[in-house]
Formats: C-alpha cells, structure tokens, sequence
C-alpha cells in the first residue's frame, strides 16, 4: 500500500490555480477596480504623461540610446522611485485582499498594504541582489580562464540559476500579505518552501501567463492607439495611449497577483501557518 509522507510538497495544479485567480478577480472586482484604479494606473497614467522617457532619434545608435536614457533617468529617477512605491502599496494591498477569506474595505486592504509595504521593499531588494549575483558568479569565475567562450557560458549558467532562484522566491510577497510573516528572510525562507518539487510547472505557468498578457497588450495598444490617431490625433491620442497603457498594465499585475495567491493557496495546503490577513481590525 502506497503512502504520502505528510511532508511531501503537493503537485501543483496550473488549470486550477488560473480558475482559482479567476474567480478571485471577479468575486472582488469593486474593490480590485479602486485599488488598481488608484495604486497602479493613476500613477503610471501620471508619469507617463508627465515625465515620459524620450524618443531616440532616428538612426541613433545603441550607445547614443544609453546615454540618453542614462541622462534621462538620473534626473527622472525620483519620480519614477515614487511611482514604485505607490505600487508596492497597491500590489500588497491587493494581495492582502486575495488571501483574505472574507471580503474587508479597501480602507482596511490599504491599511495592511501600508503595514507590509516596508517588508516587501526589503524583500525585493533581498532577491535584487540574490538574482544578480546569481547571473554574475558563474560568469566572473568561469571568466578567470581568460576564455570568452567559458564567461559566455558562465553568463549562460547564471541566467539559468537566476531563473530558478526567482521561482524559488516568487511567492515571498504573498508569505508576506497572506501569511503575515514580518521578517523578511523567514518570507524568503517560506517562498523557498512552498516552491519546492513544484519549480518547473510554476515557471512554466507564469511564463505562458506573462506572455498571453503581453501578446493581447500589444494587439488591442496597436488597434487603440491607431484609432485614437485616426480619430483624434496629436496630444488626444498621446493621452489616449498612455492611458490604455496603464489599464492593460494594472490588469496583468492584478491577474498576475491574484495567480500568485491561488499558487500560495494551493501549495500551502494545510501549512501550520496561521493567516493574520483574516485579522483586519
């Protein structure tokens, strides 16, 4: 007779995790339609028409474009920094909202998103520099030999493991809103365990889900943003475009967000981990 050791990972299950995030979206789209609307696309709405990063010119070379957009950024950054933040609070407060089992306000999701908002940035910048030094490591070793074809291959080899590294850790905002962990290496840790046996159909469904998204963006931009130049045209169609950027943009991140609550939920299964999402006061 066949066991299941109680600490083996469960298979995860892609169809269900989309149906799971589905229904998510749709049971709570008021209120994903207010934090969207105000933490994702009126910011990136803003700076877009704003402060929009130039135009290279016409027959301008890769290195004349990095210049550019090098002198761009160093003077644009601190908007752009804002516009990031202003996210990461929208982005955990809608986690929060996905992994809560009842339905709490938005004043309630936006008072736990403020609360997590310090962790998560810590966090980000934990996996920045796990992901880089995980691509430059075997790259920079393999590069001592003096041979351009070993660093090509060391910089192969560290894509690769960076890849991997960034599935092991892509459910560490949610061991945040959902499991209410404040530290932030334990959410690491906890990402790490949920992932585990399960790396390959997890990237594999972000993947194709990242991709369906950014085919059906690009299409309906292209249709919008010829209409709107058709129709309009000149600063009218420049706004139309910026805004139906933004939309399609927080429409990704808000499906993107309520998959990675359906894979926690799915993963976590009867984890000794106790919600504190459900404790909104």
């Amino acid at each position: 007779m066949n066991t299941t050791s109680p600490s083996a990972s469960p298979r995860f299950d892609s169809n269900r995790a989309w149906q799971d995030a589905s229904t998510t979206v749709l049971t709570n789209r008021d209120m994903v339609i207010a934090l969207a609307g105000v933490f994702l696309v009126l910011p990136a709405f803003a700076i877009a028409v704003l402060n929009p990063p130039p135009e290279p010119a016409a027959g301008a070379d890769y290195k004349a474009i990095l210049e550019m957009l090098g002198a761009f950024f160093k003077d644009a950054w601190p908007g752009y920094l804002l516009v990031g933040l202003i996210n990461t609070i929208g982005t955990m407060a809608i986690l929060a909202l996905f992994g809560h089992a009842s339905r709490p306000t938005v004043g309630q999701a936006i008072t736990k998103g403020l609360a997590t908002t310090p962790v998560a940035i810590v966090v980000q910048i934990v996996q920045g520099f796990l992901l880089t030094g995980a691509i430059l490591l075997p790259s920079t070793l393999l590069g001592l030999a003096g041979s351009p074809g070993l660093a090509a291959l060391g910089l192969l080899i560290g894509i690769g493991f960076a890849i991997y590294l960034a599935v092991r850790l892509c459910l560490a905002n949610a061991a945040i809103a959902i499991d209410g962990l404040r530290n932030p290496f334990a959410a690491l840790q906890r990402s790490f365990a949920l992932t585990r046996a399960n790396v390959g159909r997890l990237l594999l469904f972000f993947v194709l889900l990242v991709l369906a998204f950014a085919i059906s963006i690009q299409l309906i931009q292209l249709l919008i943003g010829l209409l709107a130049e058709l129709l309009a045209g000149g600063e009218i169609a420049v706004m139309i475009a910026a805004l139906t950027g933004a939309v399609l943009s927080a429409v990704m991140t808000v499906y993107l967000l309520a998959a990675t609550a359906a894979s926690h939920r799915q993963l976590a299964g009867s984890s000794p981990h106790q919600s504190l999402v459900d404790k909104f006061e």
